[in-house]
């Protein structure tokens, strides 16, 4: 088993954990926390998103537009399921769709040949 795929796995085990262990609550959820269906957008430039938080609510569906600006493979974490890991090209913005299941805070990353890996942000999902 290569060393990228032993991170990978401890990474998920770890994460896992995290987000089975505890939920994102807060006192300032986003606005529109009460709608069924939100979209966000961000930009992916270098190893950053621009902003580099996506924040939700459990029960939303959501539409995640990207404006590409690296080639690389985007990877959700926590939510693999629905989003696998995606080849991204500079200059070809993308849409995901997926269902907010499980409350918590996901690393986005990028692997790429420029960096193996580097997280580019967060989707952080709020218990309404």
């Amino acid at each position: 088993m290569s060393a990228r795929r032993i991170r990978r796995l401890l990474a998920a085990l770890v994460i896992t954990a995290v987000v089975t262990s505890a939920c994102v609550a807060g006192t300032s959820l986003p606005a529109d926390c009460a709608s069924p269906s939100v979209e966000r957008s961000a930009t992916l430039s270098g190893d950053r998103l621009s902003p580099q938080r996506i924040d939700v609510c459990k029960g939303q569906k959501v539409t995640v537009k990207l404006d590409i600006q690296q080639d690389g493979d985007l990877h959700f974490h926590g939510y693999d399921d629905q989003v696998p890991e995606t080849e991204v090209h500079a200059g070809q913005p993308i849409s995901f769709s997926f269902d907010m299941t499980r409350a918590g805070q996901f690393p986005i990353e990028l692997h790429s040949s420029a960096t193996e890996e580097a997280e580019v942000g967060i989707l952080t999902v709020y218990e309404p």
